[in-house]
């Protein structure tokens, strides 16, 4: 097992990166909803009663009970459910949200029609197919402020970088660049063009004027190694867009620093836990500042990868600057340890309980919880 101590020269970054002030703790309720092996998680009103019901896997869960619906039959292989992203999108425009999910071993883009209130299994329809999907995200590619372009990380490396835009119904594909760049993807402004661009872990893409027809330029700047999603923000607030993700199947979760001069600086954050799969961006405290929540992954690669076996966590990271402004600090608060609960493929935030605070969904292989922010009373 590896311990929390840290070589001296990590020691002494660490120590630096914590705040004088330590932020009040958040308290949060934990609450299961399904001991099943889904990774993935949605949520969206799914039967339309003004209530936001959590999708996971095959199943979607109804609010306020969390009574089980199963919409789908998704295949189990090699110790996995066959599904790695779960979306909600309305993608027939008929006022219901579907669901967009992508595969690895079936090798397949699909979504779900969500038929309403029927007790039925859903319709499925092939988006793409061919090559096997890691994960994917909703994204604003063609910059009308909506995310609703679908962007995969696609495990075979000869796949295309592409996106798909939703038109009439289903979805057309724009190819970006004709190879992927391996473990890890992202999406925004990293030029501050006004136009998002799409980030690898072997560099960005800058978006041309015209998304769909133009030419998408490679700036290959950084090596990130194997990550999950790339957020692009200014951490430091120097005006400058920063990028924040985390190493997947090993332990790092780290910033890249986009200096005045154009370099991308490597900043830890915490290198003390590994599989840090998912990493979500919300204001869970309420201050109007963004945090961001992540938690251990169970078992992703069946045991092969570093820490694997090491106890699951839920996290909750805040930031801000140093007294004398020349730094970034970072708080690690913990939401869950050592128990089933852990981060899976997706971590969603939302105000389940509509009490204005935002809670938190973390499925996993171990389980699928719900952790309720207890700043504000819920609605009963």
């Amino acid at each position: 097992m590896r311990k929390f101590c840290l070589p001296a020269i990590l020691i002494c970054a660490a120590l630096l990166a914590l705040p004088r002030r330590r932020p009040p703790e958040i308290a949060f309720q934990k609450h299961t909803l399904d001991l099943g092996a889904n990774e993935t998680c949605a949520i969206a009103d799914i039967n339309g009663d003004g209530r936001l019901d959590v999708v996971a896997g095959e199943n979607w869960f109804e609010a306020p009970a969390w009574q089980r619906h199963q919409f789908r039959e998704l295949p189990f292989l090699n110790n996995y459910i066959d599904n790695f992203s779960d979306l909600p999108l309305d993608v027939n425009q008929d006022g219901r949200p579907d669901i967009v999910s992508c595969s690895w071993f079936s090798r397949r883009l699909a979504w779900w029609e969500n038929p309403g209130r029927t007790q039925t299994i859903w319709k499925d329809h092939t988006i793409d197919a061919g090559f096997p999907v890691e994960f994917c995200f909703l994204v604003d590619l063609d910059n009308d402020g909506r995310a609703r372009e679908l962007l995969p990380q696609f495990g075979n490396q000869k796949a295309p970088l592409a996106w798909y835009e939703l038109r009439a119904g289903g979805f057309e594909k724009h190819v970006a660049w004709p190879t992927s760049f391996g473990h890890g993807i992202g999406a925004g402004d990293v030029n501050g063009d006004g136009r998002t661009d799409i980030v690898t872990p072997r560099g960005w893409l800058e978006a041309p004027a015209d998304p769909r027809t133009g030419t998408w330029a490679l700036h290959e700047d950084f090596e990130l190694g194997n990550t999950g999603f790339i957020h692009v923000l200014d951490l430091n607030g120097d005006g400058r867009p920063d990028l924040l993700t985390s190493l997947a199947h090993d332990y790092g979760i780290f910033w890249l620093e986009h200096t005045a001069e154009g370099r991308w600086v490597k900043h830890v954050i915490d290198e003390s836990w590994s599989q840090a799969h998912a990493l979500t961006l919300a204001d869970l405290d309420g201050d109007g500042k963004m945090d961001f929540v992540t938690g251990k992954r169970y078992m992703a690669h069946n045991g092969k990868d570093p820490g694997e076996r090491e106890p699951l966590g839920v996290y909750l990271y805040r930031w801000g600057t140093s007294d004398d402004g020349k730094r970034v600090e970072f708080s690690r608060h913990i939401v869950d340890y050592s128990s089933r609960a852990g981060g899976g493929m997706q971590i969603c935030v939302a105000d389940l309980d509509g009490d204005g605070d935002l809670d938190l969904v973390t499925p996993g292989k171990s389980g699928l919880f719900l952790f309720e922010n207890l700043t504000r009373t819920p609605r009963r």
